[in-house]
This record gives C-alpha cells, sequence and structure tokens, in this order.
C-alpha cells in the first residue's frame, strides 16, 4: 500500500518536472502496486497494458504485467507476457522464474530427450492416463 503513494508521487513529481517523456516504468510499477495492494486491480492492470504497450522494448514491463495479471488469475495473459518478455531478454532470470511458475506442461518423462522425442510423447500420453495431474 506505501508502495501505490510512492509511486503516484513519482508519476506526479515526473510531471511536474516537466518532463517530455514519462518513465513508462513509473507507470509500470504503479500499476502493479495498485493490484497487489488490492486498491484497484483494473486500473492496475490498464496502466501496465498501457506502460507495456508504450515501452515495447522494456522486458521489465513485460514482468510486471505479467504479474499482475497473474496476480489476478489471468494465468493465460500471464503466461503471454512473460513469455514476450523472455523474446526481448532471453537471459532475464525473474521473467524465467515467473514463467516456470506458471508453465503448465509437465515435464518430459525422460528428460534428457527433447519433448517432441516420439518415446517421450508416448510415456507422457501413457503418464497421463494413469496418473491425471490435478487443477492447481
Amino acid at each position: 500500500a506505501d508502495a501505490v503513494d510512492h509511486f503516484r508521487y513519482a508519476i506526479a513529481a515526473e510531471q511536474k518536472s516537466g518532463a517530455a517523456r514519462r518513465q513508462m516504468r513509473y507507470v509500470s510499477y504503479y500499476g502493479l502496486s495498485l493490484v497487489f495492494s488490492k486498491r484497484a486491480a483494473r486500473q492496475g492492470i490498464e496502466l501496465c497494458e498501457k506502460a507495456a504497450a508504450r515501452d515495447s522494448f522494456d522486458p521489465v514491463l513485460q514482468l510486471n504485467l505479467g504479474k499482475a495479471y497473474r496476480h489476478v488469475g489471468r494465468t493465460t495473459k500471464a503466461l503471454a507476457a512473460f513469455e514476450k518478455g523472455l523474446q526481448l531478454d532471453s537471459t532475464n532470470l525473474r521473467l524465467s522464474i515467473e514463467k516456470s511458475r506458471l508453465d503448465r506442461r509437465a515435464r518430459p518423462v525422460v528428460p534428457g530427450l527433447g519433448r517432441d522425442h516420439p518415446f517421450n510423447r508416448s510415456l507422457g500420453r501413457l503418464k497421463a492416463s494413469l496418473f491425471p495431474r490435478r487443477a492447481e
């Protein structure tokens, strides 16, 4: 809740200083803090979306957008945001961690083989039929 006030102040100070271009990171973190503080989740997500759209080459904005989506239960959109962020920066550890938390696919039965290897596909189908995964 304190973060909401701090980011609101940062945005106001930036506007007051007459900056030519707003820092989309302030907007994104302000939106994320609104979502997490449960003050205004819808507005927070809109701010994160706006920031990510305006500065589309910043992977941190995709990370924040994904976290906001995940927090309100929109996992498909969260995964898409994390994947887009990883396309921008494939070495970003925070994006990788967040994506792995949401990845719906089970690990391959034989990790040394590729996910698409026929042996893994057959064993995976057999495993799924014998031991269905519970919805989490």
